[in-house]
């Protein structure tokens, strides 16, 4: 009877953690693409060329990693791969920043290949994302090519559909003002507001 009560509670905690794990898949939106990147001949002195991300291609075109689209005296085009966009229902907030963009973008990264990985490339894509945010972390390491590319118009939509589906406006709280201890603050000293904001040389005008 024991053993019966157990598997029952076992299958009922794995039947719950499926339909968990449904709901958080629910919450995501995956799309593939493909990616392409650009190397350019530079004008700088201290290199002879750099990466660049330029674009986003449909991911059942037939191309491999490192085919080459175009190529001329100033740039070769190259297909990166193909790449997962996932967006999640807790980073609404930043789609809808996206959003408000003159140009909704979709943000690039590449990073450097290993150079045992045996890649084709010199760079990879390591994530494409439509978070500002996101793409703004990458871009604080200073180790990556982060590109921002225009998104193209069937993601827009789909993406906007899936934002709209799942987005709460967060309520916005008033922020309590400090309370000054004004039993210390003596006649003929500066104002408090002024004390908190002199820099440590006393002038406010430097």
């Amino acid at each position: 009877m024991r053993n019966n009560t157990l598997r029952c509670l076992w299958r009922v905690k794995n039947e719950l953690a499926d339909c968990e794990r449904c709901a958080n898949l629910a919450r995501e939106l995956t799309i593939m693409l493909g990616v392409l990147a650009e190397r350019r001949r530079s004008v700088s002195r201290w290199a002879k060329e750099y990466w660049i991300p330029v674009g986003i291609a449909p991911a059942s075109g037939g191309l491999t990693t490192g085919d080459v689209m175009l190529s001329d005296d100033e740039r070769t085009r190259y297909f990166m791969g193909v790449h997962a966009l996932t967006c999640h229902a807790a980073d609404t907030e930043a789609y809808v920043h996206n959003f408000n963009s003159q140009v909704p973008a979709l943000f690039i990264v590449l990073r450097r290949s290993p150079s045992e990985d045996g890649h084709p490339l010199p760079w990879f894509v390591h994530s494409v994302t439509a978070s500002p945010y996101l793409a703004q972390d990458y871009d604080d390491s200073g180790e990556d090519i982060v590109e921002r590319v225009p998104m193209p118009p069937d993601i827009t939509e789909t993406l906007k559909d899936f934002v709209n589906r799942y987005h709460q406006e967060e309520e916005f709280k008033k922020r309590r003002r400090d309370k000054l201890d004004l039993k210390d603050h003596k006649f003929g000293k500066d104002p408090i507001f002024l004390q908190r904001e002199k820099p440590a040389g006393g002038n406010l005008d430097g």
